[in-house]
């Protein structure tokens, strides 16, 4: 990214063209930049600038990237964006051999640890690993899809079918319901546009059908969804201090509280985490660790409050507001991105940022001729 971006004001430099005046006139590249002062502003009401400042760092890439791409924004043609994506899918398909690699070298231990709360060892933390791959399942069917040649489109079906059944075995349900969702969209804007009803129905049972044949055929999707409901039980008990979907609904409900506190201009992003613990042993008492609310749209009400929200979501959304060009591929990383902020704080973290702000900024920027 950093390299990109250097790049790109070099081009700028050397262009005969005013760049930078004609960015500052589209609002799907320049909108994004809307995130950044978001964050920035916060510091009026942040008295943590430190942790104010490194949710600051984090949002560097909605100031600078939106430029690069816009100046490069020429290159992405239908095969540069086809081939970006065979990178990306490649990547993420070599990953899962390192994955499955190291759970047979230690099958006992990582399938008790499953039922556990644990995850499997991925690359990277196995949530932002998995919406990742989940991009990658859904981007390689929209590639099958759209492909000509019947040979290249039963082998990306292939992998996309791999990568999906690799998804149950990961059993990370973030990830596991981004893909879904990413699925289900396809499958309507392909039998929309196609008119293939009957295969939408065939199809959409299909779909239904697969998690109860994963539930009875593969362990760690078993063990999983069995603890899902035990920590539920547990919380239910008022015993959940220390569980992962006990710790998110607290997290829940201590930003409903703190927004009704300050429903307008929030708390400040950098003054979060000391509020939020504090307010944690007042409704729940004392705990290990205290986390941040597991929600993007209650991170952002609860630190922006409702006018830094509106600020934050018009910025955030804008590729998919102000451009003519909506493609499918445009369609999914929104809707993977906003579906994950559900259950998920997403675009606090540097490489899962960086992620969705890649993907958003190259399909927005295929040529509307290309656009599948």
């Amino acid at each position: 990214m950093i390299g990109l971006t250097v790049f790109a004001f070099i081009e700028a430099y050397k262009s005969t063209q005013n760049v930078v005046s004609s960015f500052l006139k589209d609002k799907a590249y320049v909108g994004l930049t809307l995130v950044f002062l978001a964050v920035v502003l916060s510091s009026l009401n942040s008295e943590n600038l430190q942790q104010w400042l490194f949710q600051v760092k984090i949002k560097l890439p909605f100031l600078f990237l939106p430029f690069a791409f816009y100046v490069f924004r020429s290159w992405v043609d239908e095969n540069f964006h086809k081939w970006v994506h065979y990178a990306f899918i490649g990547t993420a398909v070599l990953s899962t051999f390192h994955v499955i690699g190291n759970f047979l070298l230690d099958i006992e231990n990582i399938t008790n640890s499953i039922g556990q709360g644990k995850a499997i060892p991925t690359p990277l933390d196995h949530i932002h690993y998995s919406i990742m791959v989940a991009y990658a399942v859904v981007s390689t069917a929209i590639l099958a899809l759209n492909e000509r040649v019947k040979l290249r489109a039963y082998i990306l079906f292939f992998i996309s079918a791999y990568l999906f059944a690799f998804m149950h075995f990961l059993s990370v349900r973030t990830g596991l319901a981004l893909a879904y969702a990413g699925i289900g969209l396809t499958l309507i804007w392909y039998v929309i546009t196609h008119k293939k009803y009957l295969l939408g129905i065939a199809m959409a049972a299909f779909l239904v059908a697969i998690p109860f044949i994963a539930f009875k055929t593969i362990e760690p999707f078993k063990r999983k969804i069995n603890y899902m409901f035990w920590d539920l039980a547990q919380y239910q008990q008022g015993k959940g201090n220390s569980y992962s979907d006990s710790e998110r609904i607290m997290s829940y409900a201590i930003s409903l509280d703190l927004i009704k506190e300050s429903p307008w201009f929030g708390h400040g992003i950098g003054d979060l985490r000391p509020i939020m613990t504090q307010k944690h042993k007042e409704k729940y008492g004392q705990k290990e660790k205290y986390i941040y609310p597991h929600n993007q749209y209650l991170y952002i009400l609860t630190t922006l409050g409702i006018l830094g929200a509106l600020l934050f979501f018009i910025g955030l959304l804008s590729p998919f507001i102000f451009t003519r060009n909506r493609s499918v591929f445009l369609l999914v990383i929104f809707a993977l991105m906003l579906i994950s902020f559900l259950v998920e704080n997403t675009i606090q973290r540097a490489v899962i940022t960086a992620f969705f702000l890649f993907f958003i900024l190259l399909n927005l920027s295929l040529k509307p001729e290309h656009s599948p």
